[in-house]
């Protein structure tokens, strides 16, 4: 893996993971099979676009499209989890509901009721929308300024968290206040058409359900404000009252407990310590093998 790219040795090393997985647990996997085929797809593709790219067969029409693949394959992956960790083991909802009541001596998403009004939830629905853009935003400033180190090292340092996070899914899964927790609500999440449309579209589009522990939302829109606040000042400013929106309304809106935020923004903590350094480090060998 040291002739590949970081972003891309890093997404081969994930896939590896859960292939390995993937047999481990056959048995329990109804669909074994067929997850198994995606994962080995997915790595030919990625072992086809570092081989277009080294051909220098995909020509300037393709540049994009293998800069910006990593994006791509956070997706497939993430939605592939839905096939493999409601199998793996139970859900630990009780536990991160009780983790919470012991925190705060309430149900903190049962707590917030009394703030709910339709014109705040449309608000809250909106900033929890906005983590789906506010990655891809970063990147693409990077990459149409032709600050391609920067890019480079931000792609990997956001691919590293999202598997980081995925790996926390499968080891902590739970489905969140909003299903665990439903029969304790009094006062619906009602709001305009915004709303329905949010909730609708990520409920259709998001294949995997346990996906909470750690809040990812939390976790990849922090390690973004730090890579804006290093490379995009403007940008950091335009994100932070928006990514302190998104983090109140993943509680808001009911999708995450308290310690899924905590875990998450510690995970940010360390994945932006870590991740930079070994961007470094895998740069370095690749160099070393003729990769560019």
């Amino acid at each position: 893996m040291k002739k590949m790219a970081p972003v891309q040795g890093l997404t081969l090393f994930f896939l590896m993971g859960l292939v390995l997985l993937t047999l481990f647990f056959r048995g329990q996997i109804p669909l074994w099979h067929s997850l198994l085929l995606n994962y080995l797809l997915l790595t030919g593709l990625l072992l086809a676009l570092k081989l277009s790219r080294d051909r220098n067969v995909m020509g300037k029409m393709g540049r994009p499209l293998y800069y910006f693949s990593p994006i791509l394959f956070v997706i497939l992956i993430y939605e592939s989890l839905g096939n493999l960790i409601q199998y793996l083991q139970p859900d630990i909802d009780p536990w991160l509901t009780q983790i919470d009541f012991f925190i705060f001596r309430v149900h903190p998403t049962l707590w917030m009721e009394q703030w709910i009004v339709p014109w705040f939830t449309d608000i809250m629905s909106l900033a929890y929308l906005s983590y789906y853009f506010i990655p891809v935003v970063l990147i693409a400033v990077l990459y149409l300024k032709d600050r391609m180190t920067e890019f480079d090292r931000a792609m990997f340092v956001l691919a590293f968290g999202y598997y980081i996070s995925f790996i926390g899914y499968i080891l902590f899964p739970a489905i969140g206040p909003r299903y665990a927790m439903t029969h304790l609500y009094t006062i619906p999440l009602e709001g305009s058409f915004i709303t329905d449309f949010v909730r609708d579209t990520l409920n259709a589009l998001e294949h995997n359900k346990r996906d909470c522990m750690p809040s990812g939302h939390t976790q990849i829109v922090l390690m973004v404000l730090f890579l804006a606040h290093r490379y995009e000042k403007i940008l950091f400013y335009i994100f932070l009252p928006i990514i302190c929106g998104l983090i109140l309304s993943t509680i808001y809106l009911r999708y995450h407990y308290v310690i899924d935020v905590f875990a998450g923004a510690g995970l940010a903590i360390g994945c932006v310590m870590v991740s930079p350094r070994l961007h470094q480090w895998w740069s370095q060998r690749s160099t070393q093998s003729g990769v560019s």
